[in-house]
């Protein structure tokens, strides 16, 4: 097994241990929280009783298979807390999205009572915030984005296994912009105020990243 392998599984398990009995448990997207599910399922069949929530088909699928109860955002009353990955963190702000499902990770995320971010040191960025911002939009409106970002290099993410652009579990399309985040939170708010825009994948509210590394984790 690989390094960042080992990391990850340390992660997932620091984050496991948040985990209690009768929880609501909001699972995220991405290869560390895949690790989380696989774990999160071995403790289900050891006898914890847990009910999801999750914010990709992917993940939906994956928890299923491991024996893992799976329900719908009305069917619930609170997500206890939410365990998800990022694709870049500093220990202000989370860049998301990388795999599309940006939007069902900020409303799970955003909505749980507690949020806590998984990542393995490759993640950790020293200094500003800066690289590709994800951005879930209407395709009606994504001329005029890439109009009114054009100095973010944006563009289209286009599918690699089909003619045409990526369309995210919402419909929509996902553009990648290049930006250097000086202030996270009001680029997060900016974005968040242009139409068309459903949301974006900077994350300025969690309560703890979770680092995993070869020999265990830390706290960032």
């Amino acid at each position: 097994m690989i390094m960042t392998d080992h990391s990850k599984i340390n992660a997932a398990k620091a984050a496991l241990a948040y985990v209690k009995d009768g929880m609501c448990v909001g699972l995220g997207s991405g290869s560390t929280v895949r690790e989380f599910i696989r774990l999160l399922g071995e403790k289900v069949k050891l006898g914890l009783k847990v009910t999801c929530v999750t914010t990709s088909f992917d993940s939906r699928m994956l928890a299923i298979e491991h024996g893992i109860l799976v329900t719908e955002t009305d069917a619930i009353e609170d997500i206890d807390l939410a365990v998800d990955g990022a694709d870049k963190v500093t220990p202000d702000a989370l860049l998301k999205g990388g795999g599309g499902a940006l939007t069902r990770e900020k409303i799970i995320d955003y909505n749980a009572k507690k949020f806590i971010v998984i990542v393995d040191e490759s993640k950790v960025m020293d200094g500003v915030l800066e690289g590709e911002v994800n951005l879930e939009v209407l395709p009606f409106a994504s001329p005029l984005i890439m109009k009114k970002l054009k100095d973010y290099n944006p563009r289209v993410r286009m599918a690699k296994a089909k003619l045409g652009p990526v369309i995210s579990d919402n419909g929509s399309f996902i553009i990648d912009c290049d930006m250097k985040l000086e202030n996270p939170k009001k680029i997060e708010q900016w974005l968040k105020s242009i139409p068309g825009i459903i949301e974006n994948g900077i994350f300025t509210r969690f309560d703890m990243i979770i680092v995993g590394n070869e020999k265990g984790h830390r706290i960032l």
